[in-house]
Order: structure tokens, then C-alpha cells, then sequence
């Protein structure tokens, strides 16, 4: 059963080291690839149900491997039907394996109590009641119920969309790519939601669409028409906003702070047959040619993903409470150094992937504060009229996403 080796060694890395769920999972043997995968986005996603059950079992939490084999053991015997004895037995010498076999006949007395469903969750009295039903850190549920008072619960229920949002290069027609479609599609405003197919994949291949979630694309439908206008692209990586930019006709300079992100930008500007101009960046720090010197500045900046969780439920184990603080900090350094690089008349785009205040409106208000030469002004977008708009996550699939438009000085 080496399949629950490697899945706990992938969850070790995840949880307990930061590794990005979706790139640690391209590392698997393709033989056991889906039970895995499997396996280690059930612990994920019922993370704080299977904390709970570990630690209501045990009388004082166990090293963290221990309780993680614990956990992972908990979903298979919850979830999945493998036969008990053989998910206690391979847990058991997962134990040893770990360097400390003396907690083997713990971990195989845990284990056979949850086997036989000798435990009880949450009461909703308990404080922890939602952090099990929401699969959410309680500091993150206090957050959005804070912010969001009457619809919190949908946002902290959402579920991500089972197919992909993709949009098509513009050297390929629509009528082509619906004439070789199977199967059934929703169609929006820059692109379509599509199972991922051997079909999609081919033509991801070929440069003739690229994955791209939908409100990622309508933070390049806010600056309206820009063919022809000088664009910089602050934190760029991995390429998608620029590479639409650049397609609509901007002259686009794509930046981010490290050089292999900047690889990931060329790449996918190849690949979808796009020029653009790329270089290494640090968004914060002022850079006196380019003063003065773009239309258009995009900001799209680092953020907590907290609008994304239903995608990439990883994001848990690298935020905190703190986290938010600083990086709103370092979102408003950005947008301070981007202002200086937009010309009289040009426009400020602002957006994240994230649904809380501090980071999106809050940081606005106060770049807006210190530079009263910029304005919000009307979004091109439906609903749009403030100068801004907040996407949040709901039961249809929806990203939570933030968009924000400034003009600086006059019109262009």
C-alpha cells in the first residue's frame, strides 16, 4: 500500500512545509496518481473535521507526523472504501517508518476506534463547531462573518466549479474551437467553462486557449480599450493578465520580482504566440526610467487568495490573522510605486483574489487619501458604477475578486 506512503509524504510537505498542492501532486508516479490525489484532497479539504476527531482521541496531541497519519488513516476509514484492517495495519507501520515505532500500538488503538466510528464531532455549542463545518480556520470564519454579516455562510460554503474557465487566443476562431467541442459548455463574457477534455488540453498545447479564471480576465476588460497604449504589469507572473493585454494590443512590460517568474511569463507568452516585453522587478522599489511613463499600470498584486479557497484549499496552511496586516502593508507600497509610473490622464488597475476589506476598498481609501490626483472612475464592467467592484465566492462556482479603476490628472 505505498499509495498511502506517498500520500502522507505529500501532505507532510503541504501542510507541515508549504508546498503548493496542485505542483507537489505532478510528482507522482502516474500509477498511483488518482488514489493519491484522492487521498491527500480529502485531508485537505476536511482538515479541521479530521484535526478534531485526532485530537479527540488522543489526550494530548502526538508528534505531527503521528497525528497527520493519524488524520489521513481518519479519512480513508471515513470516506473511502478500503478495507479497515489494511488502512490501520500500513498507518501502523507508517508509524514506525516515521522513527518512532514505540507509539505503534497508539496509533493502531486510535485508529481501530475510529474504524469503529467511536467518536463524536462538534456540538454547535462547541467553539469549533464551524472551524469542522466550514473546513476554515476560526480567525478567517470571524473575519468574513465580520465583513459579510448577512451572507457569510454561502462565501464560507462555496465550492469550486468541477470544469475550467479558458478563453482563446485571438488567432483562433470561435467557430473553430465549438465546431470540435464535446460536451457541454457555459459561455461568458471573455470565455467559456469547459470540462478539461483531451481536447482542451491539445489546444492548451498548441497556444490556441489557456486556462484563465474568469474574473482574472475582466481585470483586463477594466482598462477598456488599450490597443496601442503602454502598459506595466507590476507583479505579472505567471503571465495571464499581460498576455491578454498584450493581445488586446497593448505595448506590455511584464514584470516580477524573481527570474524563473519571469520564465514563466516568456514561456506563456510563447506559447500563446504573444510579444511582450519582460523583466525582473521589485514592485516596491521606484524606478526613475519609467517615470511618468505608462498609460496604464496594473497592480495585481500579492494577496492572501482568500477569494480562491475553494480552489486551492492549501492556502490555509500558509495564512494567518498576521499575514493580512502585512500584506495590505505591501500592497499599498506597490500601489504608491505604480502611481509614479502612470502619465497625466492614465489609469491605475488595482485587483487580488481576495474578499477582505483591509486588502481591497481599505488599501484604495487610503492610496486615494495620500494621492488626491487620482479617481476612481467608472468600471467598464457590469455593476461597476463606483469604480470598483467585489466579486465574492457562492454556490455557482464564483471566485472572490477584486477589481478597482483610478485616472490620474486629466482624460486621456
Amino acid at each position: 500500500m505505498s499509495y498511502l506512503k506517498n500520500s502522507l509524504d505529500a501532505l507532510s510537505d503541504i501542510i507541515r512545509k508549504g508546498a503548493f498542492i496542485n505542483i507537489r501532486l505532478n510528482d507522482l508516479d502516474e500509477k498511483e496518481r488518482a488514489l493519491v490525489t484522492k487521498i491527500v484532497y480529502g485531508v485537505v479539504e476536511n482538515y479541521f473535521e479530521l484535526k478534531y476527531i485526532a485530537e479527540s482521541l488522543t489526550a494530548r496531541p502526538p508528534k505531527p507526523i503521528v497525528q497527520l497519519i493519524i488524520m489521513q488513516a481518519a479519512y480513508c476509514l471515513k470516506y473511502l472504501s478500503i478495507p479497515a484492517y489494511a488502512v490501520v495495519n500500513e498507518s501502523v507501520n507508517l508509524t514506525a517508518d516515521a522513527g518512532v515505532k514505540q507509539l505503534k500500538g497508539f496509533v493502531n488503538a486510535v485508529l481501530n476506534k475510529i474504524a469503529r466510528e467511536e467518536y463524536k464531532l462538534p456540538e454547535r455549542s462547541s467553539p469549533r463547531y464551524e472551524e469542522v463545518k466550514y473546513n476554515l480556520p476560526m480567525w478567517l470564519i470571524d473575519e468574513v462573518k465580520k465583513e459579510y454579516p448577512q451572507t457569510y455562510h454561502t462565501i464560507l460554503s462555496a465550492k469550486g466549479r468541477e470544469d475550467e474557465h479558458i478563453r482563446l487566443s485571438k488567432n483562433f476562431s470561435q467557430a473553430k474551437f465549438l465546431q470540435g467541442l464535446d460536451g457541454e459548455f457555459e459561455r461568458t463574457s471573455t470565455g467559456f467553462y469547459v470540462k478539461n477534455t483531451d481536447y482542451i488540453k491539445r489546444l492548451f498545447k498548441k497556444g490556441a486557449l489557456t486556462y484563465q479564471g474568469y474574473t482574472s480576465t475582466l481585470a483586463v476588460e477594466a482598462m477598456g480599450d488599450i490597443k496601442g497604449k503602454k502598459l506595466i504589469d507590476l507583479c505579472a507572473a505567471p503571465g495571464g493578465k499581460s498576455v491578454l493585454a498584450a493581445e488586446k494590443g497593448a505595448d506590455v512590460l511584464a514584470l516580477d520580482l524573481y527570474p524563473h517568474r519571469q520564465e514563466l511569463i516568456k514561456a506563456y507568452a510563447s506559447r500563446m504566440k504573444v510579444e511582450l516585453d519582460t523583466g525582473v522587478g521589485d514592485g516596491t522599489v521606484f524606478n526613475k526610467k519609467w517615470e511618468n511613463g505608462f498609460d496604464i499600470a496594473l497592480v495585481d498584486a500579492p494577496c492572501s487568495g482568500l477569494g480562491v479557497l475553494s480552489k486551492r484549499r492549501d492556502i490555509i496552511f500558509k495564512r494567518s490573522k498576521e499575514d493580512i496586516a502585512r500584506l495590505a502593508a505591501l500592497q499599498l507600497r506597490i500601489l504608491e510605486n505604480a502611481a509614479r509610473y502612470v502619465k497625466n490622464g492614465g489609469l491605475l488597475i488595482y485587483s487580488t483574489c481576495t474578499i477582505l476589506h483591509r486588502e481591497n476598498r481599505g488599501n484604495v481609501d487610503i492610496f486615494l487619501a495620500n494621492h488626491p490626483e487620482f479617481k476612481l472612475e467608472k468600471l467598464p464592467l457590469v455593476g461597476g458604477e463606483s469604480g470598483d467592484l467585489q466579486f465574492l465566492p457562492n454556490d455557482k462556482g464564483a471566485d472572490g475578486f477584486y477589481i478597482c479603476r483610478m485616472r490620474k490628472g486629466n482624460n486621456l
